[in-house]
Parts: structure tokens; sequence; C-alpha cells
């Protein structure tokens, strides 16, 4: 049987997947639950990492509805029918868009018959949504542990440093909002795409022949 991971796998599961491990680790540490000794992690062999890395696709796939939950934080919810509605008015003075921002995974469908290498593209923009989500929603459990061991040690530094990785948390997120954006806009476009015809909007100039030389 032949298992493939894609790129999609790779950014929106594995790798959130991998980085809440690391966090739940940290939690579990500093909470005083388990005991970490790095350097027993220098030697990991090839069974242990393939096992990690099935651990971290399967917490990456069980946590990104709470990677989406996270999301609400950042903004309203209904990203497609903002980007739907600021496609439509910028180009409402060319074409007649009737499709509702529910339609998106159809049309999707639609350039993923056609082309599939373009629907490829525009699901990085997913995937990397979905990644940089999760990432955001780790770096805040890190930076509650780091509260955390500011309460244990009473050293400031960990509360600057706690200060630091939700500041990240939030640059984070708010570039996977934007990201979101730019799947559902790419979508759109692509299928605007789509409709042109190339032939007729674009013609080669005619030259005027020079009857001198003829």
């Amino acid at each position: 049987m032949n298992i493939g991971l894609g790129a999609y796998d790779i950014f929106s599961r594995i790798v959130p997947g991998g980085f809440y491990l690391i966090a739940f680790g940290e939690t579990a540490r500093v909470l005083g639950w388990i005991k970490v000794d790095i350097n027993n992690l220098k030697d990991v062999g090839l069974f242990p990492s393939v096992i990690l890395l099935l651990m971290a696709y399967v917490v990456g796939s069980a946590m990104e509805r709470v990677g989406a939950a996270w999301s609400r934080f950042f903004g309203k919810s209904g990203t497609s029918t903002r980007v739907l509605e600021s496609f439509k008015q910028k180009h409402a003075d060319r074409w007649t868009i009737d499709f509702d921002d529910k339609d998106w995974s159809v049309l999707r469908s639609y350039i993923y018959l056609h082309n599939p290498s373009v629907a490829a593209d525009t699901d990085k923009f997913n995937a990397l949504s979905i990644m940089l989500f999760n990432l955001s929603f780790g770096l805040a459990i890190l930076g509650m542990c780091e509260i955390i061991q500011y309460f244990n040690t009473m050293n400031l530094l960990f509360l600057l440093l706690s200060a630091f990785l939700l500041f990240l948390s939030y640059q984070v997120a708010t570039r996977a909002k934007r990201q979101s954006e730019w799947f559902y806009s790419y979508i759109f476009e692509a299928i605007l795409a789509y409709r042109l015809n190339l032939e007729e909007r674009i013609k080669p100039v005619k030259t005027k022949v020079n009857r001198k030389n003829v």
C-alpha cells in the first residue's frame, strides 16, 4: 500500500501537531508531571522518529477544530462572505457575479478539474492558514507556561518571555487570517480568469506595410 503525504498534510497537520506536542510537553514539565532530559533526545532512532511523526499527524488532526475555534478570537466569522463581497464590489463595473460565498467548495472543485496545479496552489493558502492558527494557539500555551514559571520562581524574565510569546501568538494569528482571506480570493479570481476570453481581449498589433520596400 502506497501512503503519501502532501504539502497540505505537512503544513496543516504534521507541523501544528509537532508544535502541540512541544507545547503539551512543556506544560507537563512546568506542572511537574514529567521530567525531560534533553540529552536523551539527541540520539532518537528511526522507529521513534516515525512514531513521533505519526503522533504529530494525529494530534494535528485532532486539534484542527481547536485551531478553528481559536481563530474566532481574531476576527468575525464569515471570511468567505467578506472576501466575496469585496470581490463583487471590485468588479461590479464589468462583471455580474452570481454565486454565493458558500459555493467556494464547488468552485474549488471546478478549478481542480480544469487545472489541478492551480487548485494545489489554492490549497496552500488554506493549509498555511490552518497551520498558523494552530501555531498561534501553541504559542499562547507556551506563554501561559512562562506565567506559571514566573509564579514558581518570581523571576521577571519568565514574565517578559510570556509577554513576547503572547505577542508573537497574536502576530501569527493575524497572518493566518490574511492567508485565509487569500485562499477564498484566489478561488474567486481563478473562476473569473476562466471566464475571460483572452483571444478577443489581447490581439497582435497590425503593422503597416511599407510600400516603398515592396
